[in-house]
């Protein structure tokens, strides 16, 4: 996308009545030469940054949700769906609460950038996966949480605020590193049940588009659905 197109869909976006960003809410930062965060979400997912964010900073980043657990039968998949970040490996997972590193599972890895010039083509835009990579899992009944990470940091980011803080020091004083949404359905807006967009932060410019998941047959721990 040119960066004078991209400039004036990001205005014309912020110029729509839209829910405020809360005080405690770190601000989404333009990403370099690349598709804004307010500009994916809204062209490719029809989404609001702020009305439809389902794990906003409201008090502290530490009380944000950040857990799932499985909705009903069978699998829950989780799969990168856009790649804006450092062509490096970059790697997936989840992992039980309370457990520590020991029990963080790997599912997929993939080292792939997507062009600005793919995302306003549109169509699949997801990162092909390396060899050995897996989708789809079994996290039996337990409440669990999402990571990515990345070979070039070597450390990694996670979908509870608290988590960063407490496994990854160098996130330690902005640990809110992942926006959670609903999956809506481009063809009539409404929501598709059990599903969440995730746009992960792994650095600190907080541009919220480094990965972008999804994943189904989830409930978000303590929010309500929509």
């Amino acid at each position: 996308m040119k960066i004078a197109k991209r400039l004036a869909v990001a205005l014309a976006l912020a110029a729509s009545p839209a829910a405020a960003q809360t005080p405690g809410q770190p601000k989404v930062q333009p990403g370099a030469n690349e598709p804004d965060w307010v500009v994916v979400l809204d062209r490719m997912h029809g989404l609001k940054m702020f009305d439809d964010l389902l794990n906003p900073v409201a008090t502290t980043a530490d009380a944000v949700p950040g857990q799932f657990r499985r909705a009903g039968p069978g699998p829950v998949t989780f799969r990168p769906v856009l790649a804006l970040g450092l062509e490096v490996p970059i790697h997936g997972g989840y992992y039980v609460p309370g457990k520590g590193a020991a029990d963080e599972r790997s599912l997929w890895s993939y080292k792939h950038k997507a062009t600005a010039k793919q995302v306003e083509a549109g169509g699949d835009v997801s990162p092909p996966l390396r060899e050995g990579s897996k989708v789809a899992f079994d996290p039996g009944d337990e409440a669990f949480g999402l990571w990515v990470g990345n070979d070039q940091f070597r450390d990694k980011v996670y979908t509870e605020p608290r988590r960063v803080r407490e496994m990854t020091p160098r996130l330690a004083a902005q640990p809110y590193k992942a926006m959670i949404y609903p999956v809506k359905d481009r063809a009539t807006g409404k929501v598709v049940p059990n599903s969440y967009l995730i746009g992960w932060e792994y650095s600190t410019n907080d541009d919220f588009q480094d990965v972008v998941c999804r994943i189904d047959n989830v409930v978000l721990v303590g929010v309500k659905s929509r």
